[in-house]
């Protein structure tokens, strides 16, 4: 009898859409083990839902909303006491969306594992060499893109690179540090480098996009020279430029990657911001910031007030606009920042890339002259940049900065409790420190 799959990471249904009418295969819902994917199609559609899971799971509205509290410069309008917890860095394991969030990155992350589990042994003559290391090179990118969103939420968690096909296969694995996770995600990408065509999508994996997300995971890991070639070989290439005057990045060549969404499949991101029933809302002080003209400039944009005075987050302008997962904006800034860092700092360069997202921007270059009045130039631009992007927990975070800006002084509270589902689910499983039992 063959096996039936039930875990939830296999349920390839959904569409995605890309330049190259990629997404548009019907797939299907419950296949054998055997036969999830044994040719071209079913392989692309695996990708395809791999891709699907990335957009509409793991960096869904729940996601965003978090990520975006925790960084002090949006508020909720719910007030529900889910939200005091992430503003008052007093999280429990027993929140929902914390189990929610575990799993939409393990589902993911399985869909990958899938497709380098099993296309390498697809005879398909369609499926053609250049095809097939395509789609192997796109799940180890999306595999990797997950495992370092993992990683910096919950810090150290098992790591998993064989397909789960039932619940006993996750467990009894030990937890990986952070540093293991992140020396994974960096590894997927390097393979990932070597099976993508140099080719420019916005919504699927490149070469580009590869070195893009290499360009931030070795900015986390305080690899700075590397960071800026990563980031040099993005621009180098002239399909991504900044693009003036400032307007919202998709289809532009201000996109490298972007989380693409239909009238089937829409981005729940968007009532987060736009409906009469919407959830987040910019802090006046961020607000104040964007409207600035010496500050936000053109940014202006993304934060509007109506006519009763509440403000408006613009990133969204309809439901199936497309979510950035990575802007030429932030490669730009993380090269100012590797520039700024490295053992021997290139304060030119790094201003000058400060400055040329300010110039697109419209509001005048930078004043800071030192290293370390550089240095907050770009931390201080990256809030502004990605004021409604879920970066700037993170970014404080990483350069050690939360005591100052956050007035949080505990370590444990950087990264989230390990759901209490999970632990009660698999005794071997270990709560971060700070978190009890």
């Amino acid at each position: 009898m063959k096996k039936i799959l039930i875990y939830p990471a296999l349920l390839l249904s959904m569409l995605l859409f890309s330049c190259e009418n990629f997404l548009e295969v019907e797939s299907f819902d419950r296949v054998s083990d055997e036969n999830t994917i044994f040719d071209k199609s079913s392989a692309e559609t695996a990708v395809r839902g791999a891709y699907r899971s990335l957009a509409s799971l793991n960096y869904s509205s729940g996601f965003q909303n978090t990520i975006l509290q925790a960084g002090g410069d949006v508020r909720s309008l719910n007030n529900a006491q889910t939200d005091l917890n992430i503003i008052n860095y007093s999280l429990r394991s027993d929140i929902g969306f914390l189990s929610t969030y575990w799993a939409n990155f393990y589902n993911t992350i399985n869909r990958a594992n899938h497709v380098i589990d099993k296309v390498p042994a697809v005879t398909d003559v369609k499926l053609t060499a250049d095809l097939k290391n395509q789609l192997l090179g796109e799940a180890y990118f999306i595999r990797a893109y997950s495992y370092f969103d993992l990683g910096r939420v919950f810090g150290n968690v098992p790591i998993y690179l064989t397909p789960t096909k039932v619940v006993a296969d996750k467990l009894g694995v030990p937890k990986s540090s952070q540093a293991e996770v992140y020396a994974l995600a960096l590894a997927d990408l390097n393979k990932a480098e070597t099976l993508l065509p140099a080719t420019v999508v916005w919504n699927r994996a490149t070469k580009f996009t590869v070195y893009a997300l290499r360009a931030r995971l070795n900015l986390y890991l305080n690899n700075y020279e590397q960071a800026e070639n990563d980031a040099n070989s993005v621009l180098a290439n002239t399909s991504y430029q900044l693009v003036k005057p400032f307007s919202l990045a998709a289809g532009t060549p201000e996109s490298v990657l972007e989380f693409s969404y239909s009238v089937t499949d829409l981005n729940t991101g968007y009532g987060l911001w736009n409906t009469s029933n919407r959830q987040l809302e910019p802090k006046a002080v961020i607000h104040t910031l964007l409207n600035d003209p010496t500050v936000g400039g053109d940014r202006k944009i993304l934060s509007v007030p109506n006519a009763s005075g509440q403000f408006i987050g613009g990133i969204y302008p309809t439901n199936t606009s497309a979510a950035y997962g990575i802007r030429t904006a932030e490669l730009y800034l993380i090269r100012a920042e590797a520039r700024a860092k490295k053992p021997n700092p290139d304060l030119a360069g790094a201003l000058s890339d400060l400055n040329a997202v300010r110039t697109r921007a419209n509001v005048p270059n930078s004043t800071a002259v030192t290293l370390e009045e550089i240095i907050l130039a770009i931390e201080n631009e990256r809030r502004v940049e990605f004021a409604l992007e879920p970066h700037r927990w993170f970014d404080i975070v990483r350069t050690g900065r939360a005591p100052a800006v956050f007035n949080l002084n505990d370590p444990n509270k950087y990264i989230f409790p390990i759901p209490a589902g999970e632990i009660l689910a698999d005794p071997t499983l270990t709560q971060n420190p700070g978190y009890g039992n």
